[in-house]
């Protein structure tokens, strides 16, 4: 019974210890957050790829995303310059999940109504 509980103790421990050390990949320890807005401006390399691009919170914050690396691979994530364009032009709410990570926001997909 005693070796039992022992056991459990140290599996208890150790569950404890891998759940503390998990992270979710960021290295300043952020979690993914949403911000809601407008787009006002993109900054392309070409017609295929996104620098930048700068939205307007509906809190009035003007905030200027780079696209996560692994983001941009993904042509579902909606960040090819035209398309953000296209919302930018007619002032279309979007959604951008992101990640702060090194002191900038990375983002992770968009998506609108």
């Amino acid at each position: 019974m005693r070796t039992r509980v022992l056991w459990l103790a140290v599996f208890v421990a150790l569950a404890g210890i891998a759940l503390a050390s998990c992270g979710d990949g960021n290295s300043d320890g952020d979690r993914d957050r949403s911000v809601e807005g407008v787009i006002i401006d993109v900054q392309a390399a070409s017609a295929a790829e996104i620098e930048s691009f700068t939205l307007r919170s509906n809190d009035g914050e003007t905030l200027v995303f780079q696209v996560a690396p692994d983001a941009v691979a993904d042509l579902r994530e909606g960040f090819i310059p035209s398309h953000l364009r296209s919302h930018a032009a007619i002032g279309e709410q979007v959604q951008i999940l992101y990640r702060e990570e090194g002191g900038k926001l990375l983002a992770l997909r968009l998506t609108h109504e």
